[in-house]
């Protein structure tokens, strides 16, 4: 046995989940939870419902415990099989909640996956604040998984500064590089088209802005005719996405085909990777994109891209909401495309290994260097 993993502490961790659905925080957190059960950890993943297309993802290693909708069994659960440390995903509050409520002693490790006071409505967020400034307080730490989010949660006072540590989303994976080689089976990835493909990857809502990318493409689309737009994803801004289509005559180059499980090989062979955010927690997609060697246009929104990208020096940052500049700068990449294998090194700073070692060292800390 290797002397680091003699010396490596063990510890029983749990992830609690509302459910292994396709947004990126599920993603990131499996990953997260699948990396720390191969390093040996003891890992279950708690969810309030055991469903989701991520389910199949879940390393052997790991423990799935549906919950049932039940706070009660969450209690039950942790009364039953004590843990070390509960590391909730979109829900601190219950996590908290069982903290208070248990006399079984545990670390509660927040994860702040977003700009707290941009991802709700002025009501939510207001309601949202009082409830973290009574709770937050209870916990041991909360990482986030950006530089821009870690200085807004600061700025909020929500917990001590010293509680507050940046760990970035494991992103490259042996399962990533496996998957961006399955086959890909779309006409406009064929040879024969002579296409090059614009991607776009995720939720159809209001924060991802599909609409600015959108947009972008009309104006460089004239003369451009072998480019074509093809946007991953599923959400509730698709009848809108699909009227700006139209209303740009972009019916047979613009492509909407919905969520896709595995969206690696089209980032592979992609000539350009776009996203338009008007806010990101770190923006996950970005760098994936990157481990498929794809160029990236990303907008310099807070917060993520900028930090993933190295302030521009692994892709290009374009103004948030400006179709024109996005433009701008989808034709300066495809016109001046980056090395491939240098946009891969860059990726690697966001591996799973690194996360994985980042949060065992903070769980040291937790536990040794009170």
């Amino acid at each position: 046995m290797p002397e680091d993993d003699k010396n490596r502490r063990k510890y029983r961790l749990a992830f609690l989940l509302r459910d292994l659905g396709e947004g990126g925080a599920e993603r990131s957190a499996l990953r997260l939870a699948n990396g720390l059960a191969r390093d040996g950890q003891d890992v279950a993943v708690l969810l309030f419902a055991a469903k989701g297309p991520l389910l199949a993802a879940v390393a052997s290693e790991v423990r799935v415990v549906d919950l049932r909708g039940s706070f009660f069994s969450l209690l039950t659960y942790l009364r039953s099989f004590p843990v070390d440390f509960l590391l909730p995903v979109y829900t601190s509050m219950r996590a908290l909640l069982a903290r208070l409520f248990l006399r079984v002693p545990f670390h509660v490790v927040l994860s702040q996956r977003n700009m707290f006071t941009m991802d709700r409505g002025p009501l939510q967020t207001r309601v949202r604040f009082l409830r973290c400034r009574l709770l937050y307080p209870m916990a041991s730490a909360c990482v986030c998984i950006s530089r821009g989010v870690a200085e807004e949660i600061k700025s909020l006072k929500l917990v001590e500064p010293e509680k507050i540590r940046v760990i970035y989303n494991p992103v490259v994976t042996d399962e990533l590089a496996a998957q961006m080689e399955a086959p890909l089976d779309h006409p406009w990835f064929r040879e024969e088209e002579g296409a090059a493909v614009v991607l776009g990857v995720g939720r159809l809502g209001s924060q991802k802005d599909f609409a600015t990318s959108i947009r972008a493409f009309a104006l460089l689309a004239p003369r451009y005719p072998e480019l074509r737009f093809l946007i991953l994803g599923e959400g509730r801004q698709r009848t809108v996405l699909e009227k700006i289509v139209r209303e740009e005559n972009l019916a047979n180059r613009v492509s909407l085909p919905g969520y896709v499980s595995n969206p690696y090989p089209y980032m592979k062979r992609a000539a350009l990777f776009v996203m338009t955010s008007r806010f990101e927690g770190f923006g996950n997609v970005a760098a994936e994109a990157l481990a498929c060697g794809c160029p990236v246009v990303a907008t310099d929104c807070k917060s993520g891209p900028a930090e993933i990208l190295d302030n521009g020096k692994y892709g290009w940052l374009a103004k948030t909401g400006d179709a024109a500049n996005v433009a701008r700068l989808m034709e300066e990449a495809l016109k001046h495309p980056m090395s491939r294998e240098e946009l891969k090194r860059r990726a690697a700073f966001f591996s799973e290994r690194r996360a994985v070692e980042e949060y065992e060292r903070l769980f040291d800390d937790l536990m040794f260097h009170k």
